[in-house]
């Protein structure tokens, strides 16, 4: 998925809790504790909301998944896609991404997290 973000609308709570759940289930086990967590957290589903909003509304321009085209006797081939919805590696926003794992919420690194950082 391409990491272009449009201007869209500003989404309320219950907009954002669909993308927001998703988000917990991709850094699970680990969940955002600290304030600066928290805040990287919650900037990340705002992230990928908008790149899955831009996404939705440049559809039309290229269709997703197509990975190859051939003109003469017209041939389209399309990636294989579970359609669940899910974050995976390819359907994440690459913004989001980097905030989530910048702030220790994709990997316990060697270190592992303090339990008494606050």
């Amino acid at each position: 998925m391409n990491d272009r973000h449009m201007e869209v609308a500003v989404p309320d709570s219950e907009t954002l809790e669909p993308v927001r759940e998703r988000m917990y289930a991709y850094c699970f086990p680990n969940v955002p504790r600290t304030l600066i967590e928290q805040d990287a957290f919650e900037g990340a589903v705002r992230l990928q909301y908008i790149h899955e909003e831009t996404a939705r509304l440049t559809a039309g321009e290229l269709p997703e998944g197509v990975q190859g085209f051939r003109i003469g006797d017209f041939q389209m081939t399309f990636s294989s896609n579970d359609g669940t919805g899910r974050l995976t590696a390819k359907t994440i926003c690459p913004a989001a991404y980097g905030l989530l794992l910048r702030h220790g919420l994709l990997y316990r690194g060697a270190e592992g997290r303090r339990a008494d950082a606050d």
